[in-house]
């Protein structure tokens, strides 16, 4: 089922809002423009002109997915770029643990909570936007912008439901997901922990665990788990 809104605070709060009716797997929520879009770090916000991104929240029974519920971000990051590929060509990275990334410019963002046997993953793509302003906090492009094409917010939806559902009862996407982390097997710089108190770790990025916590390869060999941080 595919809801479409005008204007709504956030797709989040409207999924969440949705849950009392056991939403069936892969129900989507978007919207035109909302008011009050998140980030996965408090105080980050999505912001978007009314209709030049796809703003949507998709819906899933905990019980219907096969791998451990913490890697959900990534999994929505993987179903994002391979989509991105097969409707508009658009080579895609997933940058721990919740970004979409051509060529180092952020295309896409994942926010992921889990309330009453849900996952509710909320994701916003870059569409028609023709450039963003350069002091943004870091850099980013658009479906328009790298791709020359003017993407269908609903062929683009209709899509992504098929590929979410296509493995959830599968483990070994994670296998695949591997050849479009950003940097794997390179020297990287960690946030380790939350943003307000975390500690630096630097080493080679080495893949990703079974429960999406990112493998740092340390200087003194020894293999570090991070669960929570960001990449500097």
């Amino acid at each position: 089922m595919i809801i479409h809104l005008e204007s709504v605070s956030s797709t989040m709060d409207a999924a969440r809002d949705l849950l009392p009716q056991k939403p069936e797997d892969g129900t989507a929520i978007y919207a035109d423009y909302q008011e009050q879009g998140r980030g996965r770090v408090q105080g980050r916000r999505w912001v978007c002109p009314k209709g030049e991104s796809l703003l949507v929240t998709f819906l899933f029974k905990t019980e219907s997915v096969a791998f451990p519920i913490s890697s959900f971000p990534l999994y929505a990051g993987y179903v994002t770029a391979r989509c991105l590929k097969r409707l508009y060509g658009i080579e895609c990275q997933v940058k721990w643990p919740n970004d979409v990334l051509v060529d180092g410019a952020k295309i896409s963002g994942i926010y992921t909570e889990c309330i009453d046997n849900y996952i509710s993953c909320g994701i916003g793509i870059n569409l028609l936007q023709e450039q963003f302003d350069p002091s943004y906090r870091r850099r980013a492009c658009s479906v328009k912008m790298v791709s020359g094409m003017v993407a269908d917010r609903e062929e683009l939806l209709k899509e992504m439901i098929k590929e979410f559902i296509l493995n959830l009862k599968n483990s070994e996407w994670i296998k695949d997901f591997q050849s479009i982390l950003y940097k794997n097997n390179e020297i990287i710089t960690v946030l380790d922990g939350l943003a307000d108190s975390g500690t630096i770790v630097n080493g080679i990025l080495s893949g990703i665990g079974e429960y999406g916590q990112m493998l740092i390869k340390l200087p003194d060999g020894t293999l570090k788990e991070i669960f929570t941080g960001e990449i500097r």
